[in-house]
């Protein structure tokens, strides 16, 4: 058995540690939202900066030969972009979005239980008729095909951004970004003014009292420790979703404006952001990606597009590098205040099993007459 003197105020401890993080969410969501308007105020340039490139060392000849008024409106376009971006770089709208991602997560991990269930109940094509009786040691062979490899590999890799590919998610997200021209000003891009559009049920809620619902409430962060860090994991995760629609999106306007003759799908910028490709050394805030072309004598084809990534746009931009150092020291204190909730919240629960135990062998006190 644990030392008594363990259980003195466990209770009182777990709430001083609640209250030490309540008091420093304030300071967290500061540094979050400090680190934001510094990326406002940096994107512009750096996406010129990467576009420039593009245009001029890349591609010179490509710009050279476009009209005045097309480089005009190439520029436009881009800008137009940038602005409606840097308006959704904000922690309100940052939470709506992790939200949406959580929810398009809980999907996914659903729709692969469902799929591996099905999977493991199909009974053949017999129709799950009755089995024949067969002498004892014998050996039936099923009917029924092996398990598909989707649901069963991908959910056998875990929870994590090892889920195939959605291509209609990719393309959902970017469909209102790359086309700023032909959509009403007041729409958002990847959020679609509703943060629950793009759903499979338009009626489909989140389950009442769940965890996720807590989590992204807007105006507060979570009193749990271990819910921060999951807080501000989901913000990395949203912060870098909106770079990549605003990448993909600048690319597209780059297709239309004959700078660049080729596009990369979506789904491949999520592969290079989760580190699944391997890509070349390239300037700031570019991919370089060399195309396998089989048998193909001479230099290695390349090609080469915009990707706005924070590691990027930290390295050029110093302040977003301050910012950035201050969100991991207050990660740090988080990560410790989390590892002293896990031991006291063990501890009390070891000292109420004690305490139970102890009641359970008690002998029954004998009335006196």
């Amino acid at each position: 058995m644990s030392d008594p003197s363990d259980s003195i105020d466990l209770p009182g401890q777990l709430q001083a540690l609640t209250r030490r993080l309540t008091q420093s969410n304030p300071e967290l969501y500061r540094h979050v939202a400090l680190y934001l308007q510094v990326l406002r105020q940096a994107l512009p340039q750096q996406v010129r900066q990467a576009c420039f490139h593009l245009a001029t060392q890349v591609h010179p000849q490509r710009y050279t030969e476009l009209p005045v008024e097309g480089r005009r409106l190439l520029h436009g376009q881009i800008q137009e972009l940038v602005g409606r971006c840097c308006s959704l770089l904000t922690v309100e709208q940052l939470v709506i979005l992790a939200a949406q991602i959580s929810r398009e997560r809980q999907r996914r991990d659903r729709h692969d239980r469902e799929q591996l269930l099905e999977e493991l109940t199909w009974e053949g094509e017999s129709g799950g008729g009755e089995p024949e009786s067969l002498p004892p040691g014998s050996v039936q062979i099923a009917f029924a095909p092996p398990l598909a490899g989707g649901s069963f590999l991908w959910g056998a890799l875990g929870h994590g951004e090892a889920h195939p590919p959605d291509t209609n998610e990719g393309e959902r997200d970017d469909e209102d970004d790359v086309r700023p021209h032909d959509r009403d000003d007041d729409r958002e891009d990847d959020s679609h003014d509703d943060p629950d559009d793009g759903r499979d049920d338009p009626d489909e809620e989140p389950p009442e009292g769940s965890e996720e619902d807590s989590l992204w409430q807007a105006g507060r962060l979570p009193d749990d420790p271990e819910r921060v860090l999951r807080w501000m994991d989901g913000m990395e995760l949203a912060l870098a979703r909106r770079l990549r629609n605003l990448s993909h999106a600048i690319n597209v306007e780059l297709l239309r404006g004959g700078v660049s003759r080729s596009l990369l799908p979506v789904s491949l910028l999520d592969a290079v952001l989760a580190g699944q490709l391997e890509t070349m050394a390239a300037p700031a805030n570019l991919m370089r990606l060399p195309l396998p072309f089989p048998g193909a004598r001479g230099p290695q084809a390349q090609t080469l597009a915009v990707l706005l990534r924070p590691t990027d746009l930290e390295l050029e931009e110093p302040r977003l590098r301050t910012c950035r150092r201050r969100l991991q020291q207050h990660r740090q204190e988080v990560r410790r205040m989390a590892q002293q909730f896990r031991r006291l919240q063990r501890r009390l629960r070891i000292h109420q099993a004690e305490q139970l135990w102890l009641q359970d062998i008690r002998p029954p006190s004998i009335p006196s007459d």
